[in-house]
């Protein structure tokens, strides 16, 4: 999928009977952090450093269109999610709707989609706005940007909040946010913003 190499030809037989969808050589290119720590008084966990292979990788998912690549970012992980977030309906966060009319598809959505359907991309941003072409103290102005549609769908659901990437941690804050107000319930036990997976970049370029 991202080498073009046969995956019976490259993979040990633990790697085939476990179905990964990529190679031995490129998973092994993925650098893995796994970190669990806490973001806005919620549990955030961290996935992958943004080394040059991820960066180029979601180059080709997301700049030259390649939609098959979405099968690649949880392949290591989908057994896991699946099974602890099979309850949950998964927030995804936005990109430019501009953006996703060029491709074709929406990229967050698509790899929450590799966990299961229940997908919610109510979020989404109100001007076509990139994230990465702002300076770091830029950033802060991505909470003008997005907005929140359908939000009463939210209500008294167990969330799981998904992100590409993470730099400043702004556009997460700002989703969280508009997640918050949408809360109905003042037991968060039973409507909480939980736990997110980001395949995620950390600190600055």
């Amino acid at each position: 999928m991202i080498c073009l190499s046969s995956i019976s030809k490259t993979s040990s037989f633990h790697q085939l009977v476990t179905h990964h969808c990529i190679c031995s050589s490129c998973l092994s290119l993925f650098k893995r952090i796994d970190i669990k720590t806490n973001f806005q008084g919620y549990p955030l966990r961290i996935l992958y450093a943004y080394n040059d292979f991820f960066r180029t990788l979601l180059f080709r998912y997301k700049g030259q269109y390649d939609y098959a690549l979405k099968d690649a970012f949880l392949d290591m992980y989908k057994r896991e999610l699946q099974r602890r977030y099979k309850d949950y309906l998964i927030v995804v966060a936005p990109s430019a709707s501009k953006a996703n009319v060029v491709r074709g598809f929406a990229p967050n959505q698509a790899i929450a989609m590799t966990i299961h359907s229940h997908v919610f991309n109510g979020l989404y941003k109100k001007v076509d706005y990139k994230q990465s072409d702002q300076s770091y103290t830029q950033r802060a102005g991505i909470r003008d940007v997005i907005g929140l549609r359908g939000g009463a769908f939210l209500k008294n659901r167990k969330i799981l909040l998904l992100d590409d990437v993470m730099t400043s941690g702004e556009t997460i804050k700002t989703c969280l946010e508009l997640i918050e107000k949408r809360k109905t319930s003042k037991n968060r036990n039973i409507d909480p913003l939980y736990e997110r997976k980001i395949p995620c970049k950390l600190g600055n370029n």
